[in-house]
């Protein structure tokens, strides 16, 4: 039996209806958490307090934050899990997409995270959710890679202004999972002389190793035992992304580039 290490605690999860966000509060609940689910779908069969909440409308994202507020009266946790993935040729995605992207994977968890600071004391702790994808450039996902990049700065920067409050805020980029995130990731096709078949081939490179990604429930007990223990200001999950992690470290972009292209891009 796990240490009740939340007991009589506060923990908001985003995005908790599936994959790694519902995975997560069963585990915060094993903790002993209090757990505040916020999405867009309830999370059939898990412990927690739900919100129906669509992070991408700002009204809609406030509201929640002030029910939370005063359901509970304070916050000790906050996962920004919720995130939405996109690929195709950056130059032919709809803008409105794009917007919607950024919308979902960095104004959400920084326009929540303000919203709920007001709750927080010395203790608490924010968790941004990012992607190894923030580390590493990728052809033809670069508006996923940019906004979880962006995260990654947001997170860095709130470490540094809440420290002094007695506030932690950890950054976890998780790299290949097998759950539900890769069917919902909004994939373009389109093409024209430029990309070629280069598009669909590199789709088709990341979709075809499903198989190989790790397992949603060994991710999630990772990322949870990191939340309610661990305070560094980044951490990476799987073997080959800290392995390139590593590698970005003692070799040039111009070198790194090459090697993500060659694993990651498709084929004209």
């Amino acid at each position: 039996m796990r240490k009740q290490i939340g007991k009589n605690k506060i923990a908001v999860v985003t995005g908790g209806s599936s994959g790694i966000g519902k995975e997560l509060i069963k585990r915060l609940h094993a903790y002993g958490y209090t757990v505040a689910c916020v999405s867009r779908s309830e999370p059939q069969g898990s412990p927690c307090d739900f919100f129906a909440c669509d992070l991408s409308d700002t009204n809609a994202l406030h509201k929640t934050a002030e029910d939370i507020r005063e359901k509970y009266g304070r916050v000790d946790l906050l996962i920004n899990n919720a995130g939405l993935g996109i690929s195709g040729a950056t130059e032919l995605l709809p803008e409105d997409k794009i917007r919607y992207v950024a919308e979902v994977d960095y104004f959400a968890p920084l326009l929540f995270t303000r919203a709920l600071l007001p709750a927080f004391s010395a203790g608490g702790k924010v968790v941004m959710i990012s992607s190894a994808c923030a580390l590493f450039a990728l052809p033809f996902r670069g508006v996923y890679c940019s906004a979880k990049a962006a995260v990654n700065m947001l997170a860095f920067s709130l470490r540094m202004e809440l420290k002094p409050c007695g506030i932690d805020v950890v950054c976890i980029c998780p790299g290949d999972i097998k759950s539900e995130f890769t069917a919902h990731r909004l994939k373009y096709t389109q093409t024209n002389e430029r990309y070629g078949n280069a598009v669909v081939s590199a789709q088709q490179k990341v979709d075809t190793r499903e198989h190989k990604r790790m397992n949603v429930r060994a991710c999630g007990k990772k990322i949870a035992a990191i939340a309610v223990k661990k305070k560094k200001a980044l951490y990476i999950i799987g073997a080959k992304y800290k392995w390139l992690y590593a590698c970005s470290k003692l070799f040039s972009q111009n070198f790194m580039l090459k090697m993500t292209q060659k694993m990651f891009g498709g084929k004209k």
